[in-house]
């Protein structure tokens, strides 16, 4: 049988890890079973598996199932959609190729009518992982996961459709040994898990990192190693005594989220990140969420804090800016309430400096995020060309700096007007003559009547 195994070209330099189980179970029955990334030329196949991830790639994934359906004829009965947006949207997809996609996790037999096993539950094939020619740093790396699921149900999250029951152990010492005795043994772990922290198991989870050789300070060949829960724990979840379990483990880094501003949170976070500390850790990855719920002056607040615990605490918080889009959401156009398109646009401009990271020194901080929220403000609301060559002090471009101060002189009525012009823009020889202010006049002076690189196109055209 020939399968051919098919993830949407979306321009990522990632491994399709999603696919890797689906080539597992036929590799053994002398299939031949092919994965590519994108359209193909015409072919012969047996049988078509698509993923999909999230919903914005909508019409990619669209055109890529569209074209395999061709390939075959239309014979939808060959074609098989499973993944992220696949589970979280299947109408969508059905409405517009007529194939309906399989939902889920592929967790029960014979899920895609060949007799299989549950797939969700086979060992990855490592080998696969041996054709990635980029090289992203976890090729030496187990994957897998301690437990499955989340026992919240943030409104903002996919989790709880994709993985809506909480498994609190998975057999990850079995999964592990397995996977060393047929790939051989591999340096770090990196482990998925939604929720760690809200297992019962997991004084069991620690002790089978210890027994697998991933306690604090060992080493592996002549260098260390390290576990790393990718996608995060829980604040609210980090107790003294879960630190100190942590602690037994070569974790690196502590993978937190601060997703509101609210005082509650705000004290969880730093309870969280202050028991950690205690333990020895330094190195912390934060996730910050906007574009839901909050207003830009508590996403700017939630990062100054984690700048003031740095300088506090001695440790390095790395936060990186997460902007939330709707599970359903076809594009990434979507817009919270209290933001807007420039809002986004200038503060994105600001993290491509970094790529997406704010670092954790304060000078960084505070020439790339200004000095206070009205700071912040006048920055995100500058033209992109000033955004990104603002230099590490006003000297450095006098242009930019002027610019500034102009924004942070208007007054309250003045900024709507400004915020309504650059987000309603039609080109800009047109916003001009709508400006009914000199002070916002000469500001928009300073946007090029024609993007330039790097740039955001949909503030002109």
């Amino acid at each position: 049988m020939r399968i051919l195994l098919v993830e949407p070209d979306y321009k990522s330099k990632f491994p399709p890890l999603g696919l890797l189980k689906i080539g597992t179970f036929h590799k053994d029955q002398g299939d031949e079973v092919v994965f590519v990334r994108g359209l193909t030329e015409p072919g012969y196949w047996d049988r078509i598996y698509i993923t999909t991830l999230f919903s914005f790639y909508h019409a990619k994934i669209i055109k890529t199932i569209l074209h395999y359906k061709a390939m075959l004829r239309d014979d939808v009965s060959r074609i098989f959609v499973g993944g992220g947006y696949a589970t979280l949207c299947p109408q969508n997809i059905y409405a517009e190729t007529g194939v309906y996609p399989i939902k889920g996790l592929l967790d029960k037999p014979n899920m895609l009518g060949l007799g299989e096993e549950k797939i969700d539950s086979l060992i990855p094939d490592y080998d696969l992982l041996d054709q990635i020619d980029y090289d992203y740093g976890l090729k030496n790396c187990y994957f897998g996961y301690a437990t499955r699921g989340c026992v919240n149900s943030c409104k903002f999250c996919a989790v709880p459709k994709l993985e809506p029951e909480f498994v609190s152990y998975t057999g990850l010492k079995e999964y592990i040994e397995t996977v060393k005795n047929r790939f051989g043994e591999r340096r770090n772990l990196v482990l998925m898990d939604n929720n760690v922290l809200a297992s019962e198991e997991f004084d069991r989870i620690i002790r089978d990192l210890i027994d697998l050789g991933f306690e604090r300070g060992v080493r592996w060949k002549g260098g260390g190693r390290f576990v790393d829960f990718n996608q995060g724990l829980e604040t609210e979840r980090v107790t003294k005594d879960k630190a100190k379990k942590l602690a037994r483990i070569c974790l690196k880094p502590i993978r937190l989220a601060y997703d509101f501003a609210a005082n509650t949170t705000r004290d969880r976070f730093e309870r969280a990140v202050r028991y950690l500390a205690d333990e020895g850790f330094t190195n912390f990855s934060t996730y910050i969420l906007y574009n839901y719920k909050d207003k830009p002056s508590d996403f700017y607040r939630r990062l100054d804090h984690c700048r003031e615990l740095n300088e506090r605490l001695g440790i390095h918080i790395y936060s990186f800016p997460m902007r939330y889009l709707p599970t359903d959401c076809k594009d990434r156009s979507h817009v919270g309430d209290h933001w807007n398109r420039k809002m986004i646009s200038g503060l994105q401009k600001i993290t491509n400096v970094t790529n997406g990271s704010v670092m954790p020194g304060s000078d960084f901080f505070k020439r790339a995020y200004g000095m206070s929220v009205e700071e912040f403000e006048a920055i995100c609301a500058m033209p992109d060309c000033l955004v990104l060559h603002r230099g590490w002090k006003d000297e450095d471009n006098p242009e930019a700096a002027e610019w500034k101060n102009d924004f942070l002189r208007l007054t309250p009525m003045q900024k709507e007007e400004y915020w309504k012009l650059v987000n309603d823009a039609q080109g800009i020889s047109e916003t001009l003559k709508k400006a009914q202010t000199i002070q916002v006049r000469k500001l928009l002076t300073a946007f090029p009547i024609k993007p330039r690189k790097n740039e955001t196109a949909t503030l002109w055209d």
